[in-house]
């Protein structure tokens, strides 16, 4: 089994609420939750929009089996009411596929790792909580738009 981190973010809505909830569907329907990051809220990027809360777990997966789990994700995502209507537009739950330790894949709907985490403290900075040893990572500074809100221990319960 390869480590695995999935990003969570969430703008519309009772967002910390969302995340609590995608968090506990995520250990209920497809692996328990190693470690979770501090949250984060985050300005958005893309239209006019509210402010996110990001954050990311550490869980195991089989590293040839992503595409399954990427389906998985989607569901959870539909579950919650996430409808895709607009690119980076509003959301109530976003799940992404961050990174799998010892993995680099590039299919139509699956990129590992996600081909814009170099780009996105809001991301990153989550990873890092979780798997600060990752080797594809580079970490970087923390732009006044990030704050950290919440450890683990207060969101996820």
């Amino acid at each position: 089994m390869t480590r695995v981190v999935i990003g969570l973010g969430s703008n519309l809505g009772d967002r910390l609420v969302t995340l609590r909830e995608a968090a506990h569907r995520i250990t209920s329907e497809i692996a328990s939750i190693e470690s979770a990051s501090h949250i984060y809220e985050t300005a958005p990027i893309g239209p006019p929009q509210p402010r996110y809360l990001n954050a990311a777990v550490l869980l195991r997966w089989p590293a040839d089996d992503l595409r399954a789990l990427l389906t998985r994700l989607l569901h959870i995502e539909e579950s919650l009411g996430r409808v895709r209507t607009e690119r980076w537009g509003p959301r109530t739950i976003d799940l992404d596929i961050l990174w799998a330790e010892g993995v680099s894949l590039a299919l139509s709907d699956l990129t590992v790792p996600h081909p814009h985490l170099h780009e996105r403290a809001f991301a990153l900075l989550p990873l890092l909580d979780v798997a600060p040893d990752a080797p594809y990572v580079v970490p970087v500074a923390a732009p006044d738009a990030i704050e950290r809100r919440a450890p683990p221990s207060q969101w996820l319960r």
